[in-house]
């Protein structure tokens, strides 16, 4: 019995000793989204030019850059319509490779730490022909009596996905 109790509470330090993941999360159409900290370069105000269009992907120059900036909404929510007027007010921007992108949020995102145990691989059925097979894994937080899931975004299959739906 004593050594059951050891090696709960050895695996709760442990757990508390984990570094934990640092994750930019925002929403889009109602899916809670992420993107490793490491990856994202800044957040900024969403240019003029971009704030009554519905494209899903557009190129912007900011300073004096090349951005494409990628509007996931029309990805995400298939055929609804977005209820919030006020689509894509900031930009989350990234590189991915050797090109600058972003991706256009309607709230400034919040940065959140998640412990490595809460993250696993997105599940088989989501992979194919699922909306949220731009992700590449999903964190699973308890909140309450349920659990809220953030689904971490892998730029390349973003990229991949919102160019072929473009088309």
């Amino acid at each position: 019995m004593r050594s059951s109790l050891l090696a709960n509470s050895t695996a709760a330090v442990s757990e508390e000793m984990a570094p934990s993941v640092k994750v930019v999360v925002f929403t889009i159409a109602g899916y809670r989204l992420g993107l490793l900290m490491d990856s994202v370069l800044r957040v900024v105000n969403c240019p003029l030019e971009l704030s009554d269009s519905s494209t899903a992907i557009e190129l912007v120059h900011l300073k004096h850059q090349a951005l494409t900036v990628l509007n996931l909404y029309p990805h995400l929510a298939l055929k609804q319509v977005n209820p919030n007027p006020n689509v894509g007010q900031f930009l989350i921007v990234t590189k991915v490779l050797q090109e600058f992108c972003a991706i256009r949020v309607d709230m400034p995102p919040d940065l959140m730490e998640l412990l490595p145990s809460t993250i696993r691989n997105l599940p088989e059925p989501y992979r194919k022909g699922h909306p949220l097979n731009i992700a590449s894994r999903v964190a699973v937080l308890p909140q309450g009596k349920s659990t809220v899931a953030i689904f971490l975004l892998d730029m390349k299959r973003v990229l991949g996905s919102v160019a072929i739906a473009g088309k």
